[in-house]
């Protein structure tokens, strides 16, 4: 009986081994690199960026790459960005900076990192119902910020020059929002020296938005209630000579399909 048993347990040992070895084999081995690539690139075409990103990693696993390496970590930043997949879309575009630093494509490479972080930015449930998302955490508004300035700054004549400068307008004025709400927090704690700190901040970093006007009452009281008065009647007088200033609205851009 004990035999048996013995039997049986190296049996199903084998089994499993074998059900395991046969789960680790490679699905692409044996296509040459550039069949997948050729498909991968098919599949992108089409719209199926999972299958997209599947066989175009394949080859870069590979280490075949070639001459067209370069294209296919492009078209791998795009599927993941096309598939929702954000964070991964930003990771792939930092491998493809590191490897190809003077590539033509940059470009176009900084605008995708822009619009990942915007995206991540995002919140459908304030985007449906409307409800100021000053106050949410703005680390990816900063990031598409510089990415989208990027852009712009280093690549003027790039197609993706106009609508980046477009973000950065809506960008800039967002992060001038985000810092009169903590002014504002600040504020309802009496926290004075920190409401001054963070507006005179706004008027160096944002002097033209209209967030930065509506935070100078803020900066006035705080003046007032540390007893620094001469301060105080300055910031009346800037209230006072900004009084019927219209500023410039900025709407938030529309997500281009096709780039």
């Amino acid at each position: 009986m004990r035999k048996l048993t013995s039997l049986v347990s190296i049996l199903f040992a084998s089994i499993v081994l074998a059900g395991c070895s046969g789960s680790d084999k490679n699905e692409f081995e044996g296509i040459p690199a550039q069949e997948l690539y050729n498909k991968g690139q098919t599949y992108l075409q089409d719209g199926d960026y999972n299958n997209a990103v599947r066989y175009l990693e394949a080859v870069d696993v590979r280490g075949q790459q070639g001459a067209y390496g370069e294209q296919i970590q492009l078209s791998v930043i795009y599927a993941q960005y096309k598939l929702g997949e954000y964070y991964k879309a930003l990771d792939a575009a930092e491998r493809f900076a590191r490897a190809y630093p003077n590539s033509g494509s940059m470009d176009y490479v900084f605008y995708l990192a822009g619009l990942s972080n915007a995206r991540l930015a995002d919140n459908w449930i304030q985007n449906v119902f409307s409800v100021s998302d000053a106050g949410r955490a703005v680390e990816n508004v900063r990031n598409a910020y510089g990415n989208f300035q990027t852009v712009v700054q280093r690549y003027p004549h790039s197609q993706y020059a106009q609508d980046a400068q477009n973000w950065i307008g809506y960008m800039k004025n967002r992060l001038a929002e985000h810092e009169l709400t903590i002014a504002k927090f600040y504020m309802k704690r009496d926290a004075y020296v920190a409401v001054a700190n963070r507006v005179e901040e706004m008027m160096r970093a944002h002097p033209e938005a209209k967030a930065t006007a509506e935070a100078l009452p803020l900066l006035q009281k705080s003046f007032e209630a540390m007893g620094i008065n001469d301060s105080a009647q300055k910031v009346a007088a800037m209230i006072e000579a900004n009084k019927g200033k219209e500023y410039p609205t900025f709407t938030k851009p529309e997500y281009s399909e096709q780039f």
